[in-house]
């Protein structure tokens, strides 16, 4: 049985064209998302210690008591010090973040912890906070350690359990910042120059937490050049979800040798030649495939094509996991739903938490306030976590949207965030059933699908990578 690999897309209405990028309008009019339920609410809650304002400020302190320097500088000490900078900035954004001018009146006229109100002027804290970027992701990465174990337990291992660890893999590009620079004011809006940067990231599907972060100044760059840093150190048998943006042949095999599973969209312009169908029928395809057909661009491994059409929509997905009994057609499509999640946490972060309203164009200054924003992000997703199993739902049955709304005034006042919410938490919206859109799948019986013999498994034997797209470019600038 062949396949023509040009007309699997034909006779299928094809359905308007959607942007990826989920920042144009707000979390509240976005019904359209692409995405998957789950089965069933984990059922052991365990309680995270989500602190009050006071042991906020606490926790802060003793975290970032390690940053100050053992020996002190020669000179005058100095008024501002690291430590009660990062507790302001932390505090702002736990209110929207504001201003740089609003952080610097919080600092003259508000004690935080152990720390007295300070006379400083305006630019004193502006120039603390140029030099504050490292101090903020030193923070960052501690906290995110420990959220992580306390965590453990909670994760939602109904997610492709025979792989180690489920990760979304993307990247978002910030806003453009004003032209208050004299390096910027010669540049047009709309320019590429103006904006503001990028994050390359990965997100931890089962414990809905950022696990690796870098930041990129350059905001348009070829994506799967920065990706390789955030795949150092993972896991064998770590399972990687992307979109077709880093669709590439080379990219591809680099991931199949380094042992890391994945699940992306298949793209109209890539040609393949079939080894071996698993399943065909009532138009549906399952199918060992090797991407290339052509002798100037050819894929090493074969990889598997899963295609089927839902409500007018054609669905296409390619994977290297070969064996249609550990990823069934139908979780195929589940687990490439749940890549969504990570453009919902860069939504919390642009939006909810205010990171894309920046302080400053400089870039030291940005990276500042995406490091606070991020380690926010971090607390509200595993709150979020732990009330949806306190209270036996899903963690998309709360509206993290209304978490970032309702918690900062329940720190105020000192009250106990978990049980308050709980107990009001549906009548207040906070707790109501997901509006994730499901995908139909066809249902295809194990008992149909042909298994591949050998041969249509093996790696070919001539490769060759055309428009290398992926290979190393010129040198970037990293977040320090």
């Amino acid at each position: 049985m062949s396949i023509d690999s040009n007309k699997m897309g034909k006779g299928v209405a094809k359905g308007e064209k959607k942007k990826e990028t989920p920042f144009k309008r707000s979390l509240q009019r976005r019904k359209e998302f692409l995405l998957m339920t789950h089965d069933s609410a984990n059922e052991r809650a365990r309680q995270l210690p989500v602190p009050s304002q006071h042991q906020l400020v606490s926790y802060v302190t003793q975290q970032t008591q390690a940053l100050v320097p053992a020996v002190r500088r020669r000179g005058k000490p100095a008024t501002l010090t690291t430590l009660h900078l990062c507790l302001g900035i932390v505090l702002c954004g736990l209110e929207g973040f504001g201003s740089q001018l609003a952080l610097w009146r919080r600092l003259c006229l508000e004690p935080m912890g152990p720390f007295a109100p300070v006379h400083v002027v305006d630019q004193a804290v502006y120039n603390r906070l140029a030099r504050a970027a490292g101090a903020m992701r030193a923070f960052f990465e501690p906290v995110s350690g420990v959220l992580s174990e306390q965590l453990v337990g909670l994760e939602d291992r109904r997610l492709a359990p025979w792989a180690a660890e489920v990760l979304a893999l993307d990247e978002s590009t910030l806003d453009a910042v004003g032209r208050w620079l004299p390096e910027l004011r010669a540049l047009l809006p709309g320019d590429p120059g103006l904006l503001a940067g990028r994050i390359s990231a990965l997100f931890d599907l089962r414990r809905q937490q950022w696990v690796r972060v870098e930041l990129w100044q350059e905001a348009v760059a070829n994506c799967k050049l920065q990706a390789r840093l955030l795949l150092e150190g993972l896991q064998v048998g770590t399972l990687l979800l992307f979109d077709r943006g880093y669709l590439s042949f080379p990219w591809f095999d680099e991931l199949t040798e380094r042992g890391l599973w994945w699940i992306s969209r298949y793209a109209n312009h890539a040609s393949l030649e079939v080894r071996h169908v698993l399943y065909q029928g009532d138009g549906v395809i399952d199918a060992i495939v090797w991407l290339g057909k052509y002798r100037a661009d050819r894929a090493k491994y074969p990889v598997r094509l899963v295609q089927f059409s839902s409500q007018g929509h054609l669905h296409r997905y390619l994977t290297n996991v070969l064996d249609p009994y550990q990823l069934p057609l139908a979780e195929v499509a589940r687990l490439y739903a749940r890549r969504w999640d990570i453009e919902l946490a860069f939504d919390v972060l642009k939006e909810h938490l205010h990171v894309s309203q920046l302080w400053s164009a400089k870039w030291e200054v940005v990276q500042v306030q995406i490091w606070a924003g991020l380690l926010l992000a971090q607390l509200f997703h595993g709150l979020q976590v732990q009330l949806a199993a306190q209270e036996g739902v899903e963690p998309f049955d709360v509206s993290i949207d209304l978490l970032v709304e309702l918690l900062p005034p329940l720190l105020q006042r000192g009250i106990a965030p978990l049980s308050t919410l709980g107990r009001l938490g549906r009548e207040l919206g906070l707790i109501r059933p997901s509006t994730r859109i499901q995908v139909q799948t066809p249902f295809v019986d194990a008992t149909w699908i042909t298994p591949a013999p050998p041969e249509a498994l093996r790696p070919r034997d001539t490769v060759r990578y055309a428009q290398r797209k992926c290979a190393r470019g010129p040198t970037t600038k990293q977040a320090g």
